[in-house]
């Protein structure tokens, strides 16, 4: 799945919870494929993406490329989503990352990650908040 393109949205339509939960579910699902291509078409050209105490780097390619690189540095994840909260244009999200280590070892692991959405709903900020060193190989 990937985002909607900022001209198929009229930048005045609510959007719904509903569709927001698509939203988040769908980055999920290409976080979890380690699509970066697809993760990062719901970004801006000029977004800013931050995990955790990681600088944060700028831009769709460079997210992309961040995401694929993510899939060879940690075990295989499954995100869940718990809780999409919107206020305004952010978008406060709530995970339970799986990873599934060798042997079939598994760990639940929390994960916020905070979202800034522009009128046209694609992402100019994203910030996770999550200790990922135990997902990692």
């Amino acid at each position: 799945m990937t985002a909607p393109a900022a001209t198929e949205r009229d930048s005045t339509e609510q959007t719904t919870q509903a569709e927001l939960e698509a939203m988040v579910r769908g980055m999920c699902a290409a976080a979890d494929a380690g699509d970066g291509p697809a993760f990062a078409a719901y970004f801006t050209e000029t977004a800013r993406f931050r995990f955790g105490n990681n600088e944060p780097i700028t831009g769709r390619a460079a997210i992309a490329a961040s995401t694929e690189g993510t899939v060879d540095a940690i075990w295989p994840v499954r995100h869940s989503v718990d809780q999409v909260a919107q206020v305004g244009p952010q978008l406060f999200c709530r995970f339970t990352i799986r990873v599934t280590k060798p042997g079939g070892a598994e760990i639940a692991l929390p994960c916020v990650t905070v979202i800034e959405l522009r009128e046209d709903g694609l992402i100019t900020d994203y910030a996770v908040h999550m200790d990922i060193s135990p997902a990692l190989r």
